[in-house]
């Protein structure tokens, strides 16, 4: 996770702005989870799911679609790391990458939403677990997280 971190700190360089209004930051805090960056483009958090599992959220906004989110995060980030691309997958609603950390004995899955909840904010999450989800699986727990993360922006 370290990693996945420190990729985001160096792939994503602005000053210091404080989140947008549509953004529930207190909802996100009283969540346990943790906002580790917060800039102009971008608001990022992380937080423990528990069981080995990690989530981390990245809210983009300013005008990044979706699909430019999905392919920054695996050009600029993902790729750098050094993790084995494993498939992907997509339906109406989200794309889903999955890759294999073998340093860290973890599945990464990167899920990027397609539609915006608020006009220009795209959401990113990095789930990593040491579980090798099926497709059932997969498509459970990816609902979960983006209903999770959207139920933090505001309308």
């Amino acid at each position: 996770m370290k990693k996945i971190l420190l990729g985001l700190f160096l792939g994503l360089t602005a000053l210091s702005f404080s989140a947008p209004s549509f953004v529930n930051t207190r909802q996100i805090e009283r969540k346990n989870y943790n906002i580790v960056l917060d800039e102009e483009a971008a608001l990022v958090y992380f937080g423990i799911l528990g069981k080995n599992r990690e989530v981390i959220v990245t809210y983009f906004y300013n005008g990044i679609s979706a699909k430019a989110v999905s392919r920054l995060l695996e050009r600029e980030i993902i790729d750098k790391l050094g993790v084995k691309f494993q498939g992907n997958f997509e339906n109406s609603r989200y794309y889903i990458s999955k890759y294999y950390d073998s340093g860290e004995r973890k599945y990464i899955y990167h899920i990027v939403g397609k539609k915006s909840k608020t006009n220009d904010c795209y959401i990113s999450i990095a789930y990593l677990t040491p579980e090798n989800l099926n497709d059932k699986q997969m498509v459970r727990d990816a609902n979960t997280l983006l209903n999770e993360a959207e139920s933090n922006l505001r309308r």
